[in-house]
């Protein structure tokens, strides 16, 4: 399996993160494999050291955000993931067939940067967007070592509004306070008529991953959030990772997949709906991405 970036490249990651955390290189070692053998382990337990109370948004976890190191730990295993790796490619896929020719993309939350670094190298026009801290100081080497054009903006206030034909976010929306709020601030960065690729899995709400925010659950399997701001339905994959909806206001959207396509994707809301409930297990889910977790060649 092949992967963007630097991500092949087990010595240079860990010279990275040993440098940009001021720790040495062996225990960087060592977290980079706890994290593989149990993925979300990093933040889980920096979350319980911190005395954080998980699945609830408050100053103390939005200070997590920029305090922490062990989303590096956990950003590099999950982008070494098959089911990351299929998103990704879905991803690329999908802005395939929304136009035969390269996009002016914005990267909203990309982390590390490897998904900017998969788009740039099909051509894409790609700004990366995250806030300052770790994560974004790591994604600059990536995009350095990668020698792509990637631009960088840190400050939400310097994104340019209705200058993209797509933003792409994914694994953001269960983070954030308020997701309707946000994707609206996101549908204005967006050229009228243009796409927003998104995955959001709201339901995942469990000991791995304790920065997904309970009250979002609501949102899982549910387009509302994304009428409410202008945006229909058009594309995507049967599990929403992702799905592809088009900035309409109103107005007819582009051709589009069949109706039964269409109806797949809506019946797999209907599933989706289920995880609203906390009865319902993930368990199986949790384990088949970490069947798929793929280790570094040589270490």
């Amino acid at each position: 399996m092949s992967f963007p970036g630097c991500l092949n490249d087990y010595h240079k990651i860990v010279t990275w993160i040993a440098d940009l955390t001021n720790q040495p290189a062996d225990t960087v070692k060592q977290r980079l494999r706890a994290e593989f053998d149990r993925p979300g382990s990093a933040v889980a337990t920096a979350v319980r050291q911190a005395g954080i109370t998980p699945h609830v948004w408050s100053d103390a976890m939005a200070n997590f955000y920029s305090e922490t190191d062990a989303f590096l730990y956990e950003l590099i295993i999950w982008n070494r993931n098959g089911a990351k790796a299929q998103m990704r490619q879905a991803v690329a896929d999908h802005l395939a067939k929304i136009a035969d020719k390269p996009l002016k993309l914005l990267n909203i939350g990309d982390g590390l940067g490897f998904d900017s670094v998969a788009l740039a190298q099909k051509g894409h026009d790609v700004t990366y967007f995250e806030l300052p801290g770790l994560s974004q100081q790591f994604a600059t080497r990536v995009f350095n070592d990668a020698d792509l054009p990637i631009s960088v903006i840190t400050d939400p206030e310097a994104i340019p509004h209705e200058e993209y034909d797509a933003v792409v976010c994914l694994d953001v929306l269960e983070h954030v306070p308020n997701p309707q709020d946000f994707v609206g601030q996101l549908v204005r960065y967006i050229r009228p008529m243009g796409h927003f690729v998104v995955n959001a899995p709201f339901m995942l709400i469990q000991k791995a991953n304790p920065t997904h925010l309970r009250a979002n659950r609501k949102h899982s399997g549910s387009l509302a959030l994304y009428k409410q701001n202008g945006l229909t339905l058009i594309d995507g994959e049967l599990a929403w990772n992702p799905i592809v909806l088009q900035k309409t206001n109103g107005q007819h959207a582009s051709p589009a997949p069949s109706a039964a396509a269409l109806s797949k994707l809506k019946l797999t809301g209907l599933l989706l709906t289920l995880a609203r409930f906390p009865i319902v297990p993930f368990k199986p889910a949790e384990l088949y991405v970490r069947k798929l977790g793929v280790w570094f060649d040589a270490d």
